[in-house]
């Protein structure tokens, strides 16, 4: 997805551009299908937003439900509460990967699809050996992009490694028709030790994520699913919201760790999206991410003549909006997914401290903004925990 994104954006602004895709036809892998509201913002500013909507069957969902003792609790637009924001967007991951590849073909990419690629480098030069049903091609490039996910072979053959943070929760996923909340939310439904997301898709779909502690997913996995996981579900959701519910696609349950990448650059050579270190999946920003990631390069690539220092100020720019991010999920993720009276005082103290600054020094609202003007340092963590709360505001 990240480099057919890419590769459409280039080819409309003119570069020549080859894509290697590696499978022949995509397939549900229960993917993160929701694009918050400030990576809608990047893929609009990239003019992806027509291919995502119009040609993916994107949903928009201009809403925010929350739940809680299986109630609703609060709704909320996003335009209200941040003018001129768009909403959320919830796309079918397979649909979008093939409207994105398709979409760049037809603007002039040059796609190897289903193919493999080794790199090389010569002289000076990098390029690479692509090997399809037709033979053998060589191909030399300016600039050599790895978007070949999580454990990207490009990374390791720039000498670089992934880092995969302690996991401290997992999620689970399931695709199912059958839910009757409004179609024009997202829905949050929160419990003791974890928060259950549904977004709905066009067609009466919904992508479902439950989130709790690894024991609890453990012992969902020994079960039957995704029996399992909406028998959860559904006592956390209003009754009757789960109805006669049918599966569309896989369920399973996944680690809920950041994948933090040491080296994302070389001569003539990036990795964008999660090739270049992947987000806390329960935060859901990794769809968002990749635009950005294309929005930072693409700029990059159209101001500067020279690419030679082009990987260098890419990889700098999106350590730095990627570590926000990073260090968010860290801080808010105990919030929701741990149980017992510590965990119980460290919410009594974020709310306390939410009553005094609503917006956590900026990071109340990185779901709607992103993470760009935001510094994810001590004081800043501090701060969005309340630890530099007074004894007189913690009373009050």
């Amino acid at each position: 997805m990240a480099g057919s994104a890419l590769a459409l954006t280039l080819a409309r602004d003119g570069f020549d551009v080859a894509l290697i895709e590696r499978e022949a036809t995509f397939r549900d892998r229960i993917r993160g299908e929701s694009i918050h509201p400030w990576g809608v913002r990047e893929l609009t500013n990239l003019g992806l937003r027509d291919v995502v909507i119009d040609r993916a069957g994107g949903q928009e969902l201009p809403r925010w439900t929350r739940y809680r003792d299986g109630q609703e609790s609060d709704s909320f637009a996003w335009a209200e509460l941040f003018p001129g924001s768009p909403g959320e967007i919830s796309v079918r991951h397979p649909r979008l990967q093939k409207a994105l590849l398709d979409t760049a073909r037809e603007a002039g990419v040059d796609v190897y699809q289903p193919a493999l690629a080794e790199p090389w480098r010569l002289e000076g030069r990098v390029g690479l050996t692509i090997t399809t049903d037709r033979g053998e091609h060589e191909v030399a490039c300016r600039l050599l992009v790895g978007a070949d996910g999580q454990r990207s072979a490009l990374r390791t053959w720039i000498g670089g490694t992934g880092r995969r943070d302690p996991i401290h929760h997992a999620i689970g996923g399931a695709i199912v028709s059958g839910i009757d909340l409004a179609p024009d939310s997202a829905h949050q439904a929160y419990f003791d030790g974890g928060f259950v997301m549904i977004f709905p898709q066009v067609g009466g779909t919904n992508r479902l994520y439950y989130i709790c502690p690894t024991e609890v997913a453990e012992a969902q996995q020994r079960a039957p699913q995704p029996e399992t996981i909406m028998a959860s579900v559904a006592t956390v959701l209003p009754p009757g919201a789960i109805g006669a519910w049918t599966s569309a696609g896989p369920a399973g349950f996944f680690p809920n760790a950041e994948i933090v990448a040491d080296r994302i650059h070389a001569e003539n050579v990036v990795l964008i999206g999660d090739a270049a270190g992947s987000n806390d999946p329960s935060q859901g920003h990794g769809l968002s991410l990749v635009f950005r990631d294309i929005r930072e390069l693409r700029t990059l690539l159209r101001e500067n003549s020279d690419w030679s220092e082009v990987p260098a100020a890419y990889a700098a720019h999106r350590t730095a909006y990627f570590d926000v991010l990073h260090q968010h999920a860290h801080w808010s993720g105990p919030l929701v997914t741990e149980t017992g009276p510590e965990a119980d005082a460290l919410r009594a103290q974020v709310a306390a401290a939410r009553a005094i600054d609503p917006t956590a020094g900026g990071f109340a609202a990185i779901f709607a903004t992103g993470p760009d003007g935001l510094v994810a340092n001590e004081a800043a963590r501090r701060h969005f925990l309340g630890e530099d709360l007074t004894a007189d505001q913690h009373s009050t």
